[in-house]
């Protein structure tokens, strides 16, 4: 029986216990966790990436550049096939001026969804960072 869910203890909100060891700065423990929960098929009803994404944008609405790079950065490791968690990590990058790093995600993303509508909002995005980043240097 898996350590996280238990008839004596369960997890009825998972995503509140991630957030709330998120809120605490628990971060190891955040990615021990989640991990486990991505994979436990006790929770295959609850769509983490899709949460985890919306929450990584409403930090960086909030400016919070730092904690958006880390929850962008652990979706990526979550999902390393989604065409849409690397384009959200490029997009962190690009707001936090790290170009280089921003162009790689978006090819990553590109790759992963080369037809699809991740694959062309990605496409979309690389040319503005590489306008930008023309324009810095």
């Amino acid at each position: 029986m898996s350590q996280f869910f238990t008839e004596k203890n369960p997890i009825i909100d998972p995503v509140a216990l991630l957030t709330d060891l998120f809120m605490a700065r628990k971060l190891d423990e955040l990615k021990v966790k989640a991990k486990a929960m991505v994979s436990d098929p006790k929770y295959r009803y609850v769509n983490f990436e899709s949460k985890f994404n919306r929450s990584g944008y409403n930090l960086l609405n909030d400016n919070q550049m730092d904690a958006a790079l880390f929850v962008f950065e652990l979706i990526t490791e979550l999902y390393p096939t989604s065409a849409n968690a690397w384009d959200s990590f490029a997009e962190v990058n690009w707001k936090m001026k790290k170009y280089d790093k921003a162009i790689e995600y978006y090819n990553k993303s590109i790759e992963l969804d080369p037809d699809g509508p991740t694959g062309d909002n990605s496409r979309n995005m690389l040319k503005q960072v590489i306008e930008e980043k023309e324009k810095a240097n």
